[in-house]
């Protein structure tokens, strides 16, 4: 086990953003038997809008949303199909999250002079407070109230799992990809193993437990982004279709699970899942 140590690391480059494309974030109803139904285009924003999640009340879409040439945190409204704007930083803000004491947003800043830390905003807009000083967090998952897995830049980049009560880490794994999710209905979660370059491997494993790491198959080629439909589910995105892994399935391949080309939607990257309901992040249409 490690102890957090303050360091400073300055760096000329993010990789959150690798260019401020055009990008959209759609809405879709997941239907029972598992189609998708009713894109709603819950951006419509010119710019950089992308990393959705979703709240457990499945009733708020969270994503970055570019405002006055910076990303800025968009709270969506499902119901009602309003929108809010929750930051207004001099950083940009990304990868919002619903913290586990439903009274914060979490999001990693970069701020206008390459600082970038994790911090937390109190719905009600007081004031923001960084969550983690010392260390440049790039994408995460929510564990638990108190832990976070966290993809750490670096030389390597580190998955690292974060105790913030004690602040204590330990460090598992290098070169992980940036999806991090709770597997549901277990105690495990799912990574991105990037330390090949010929395939990258999804993977799962229990926190604190490296022993309990298995592999639970390759990602499509060059796709990193994925979410689990249910505790066996998992989708991921290639060009404008939606592949599904079924992990007690007999077939171990990728099958097809909608083509999002007769919406005239292709760029798939990020997705988010709650309350039946699909956010898909597209950069194309």
């Amino acid at each position: 086990m490690k102890y957090l140590a303050p360091f400073l690391l300055l760096f000329s480059f993010s990789v959150l953003v690798h260019a401020q494309n055009n990008t959209e974030v759609y809405l879709f109803d997941i239907e029972e038997d598992l189609s998708l139904s009713n894109p709603v285009n819950i951006s419509n924003n010119t710019g950089y809008d992308n990393q959705p999640s979703i709240t457990p009340d499945g009733k708020t879409v969270l994503f970055a949303s570019t405002r006055n040439d910076q990303t800025d945190i968009l709270w969506y409204d499902i119901d009602s199909g309003s929108k809010t704007w929750l930051s207004d930083t001099p950083g940009g803000e990304y990868s919002p999250i619903l913290m586990p004491d439903g009274k914060h947003i979490s999001a990693v800043r970069l701020d206008p002079d390459g600082l970038q830390r994790l911090y937390k905003y109190p719905i009600k807009k007081e004031a923001s407070e960084v969550i983690i000083p010392d260390l440049v967090v790039g994408y995460y998952l929510w564990y638990n109230p108190t832990q976070l897995i966290a993809f750490v830049l670096g030389d390597p980049q580190t998955l690292q799992e974060i105790d913030v009560a004690s602040n204590t880490i330990e460090i598992p794994y290098e070169n992980p990809g940036r999806s991090i999710h709770k597997i549901p209905d277990t105690q495990k979660y799912s990574f991105i193993d990037k330390s090949s370059s010929d395939s990258w491997i999804i993977m799962q494993t229990i926190p604190g437990s490296k022993n309990s790491t298995k592999e639970i198959t390759p990602t499509l080629p060059l796709s990193e982004d994925m979410v689990w439909l249910n505790e066996t589910t998992i989708l991921m995105g290639k060009d404008s279709r939606l592949f599904y892994f079924d992990i007690e399935a007999k077939s171990k391949k990728w099958q097809l699970f909608a083509d999002l080309s007769k919406y005239s939607l292709t760029g798939i990257s990020r997705l988010a899942v709650g309350n039946n309901k699909l956010a898909v992040v597209v950069s194309g249409k």
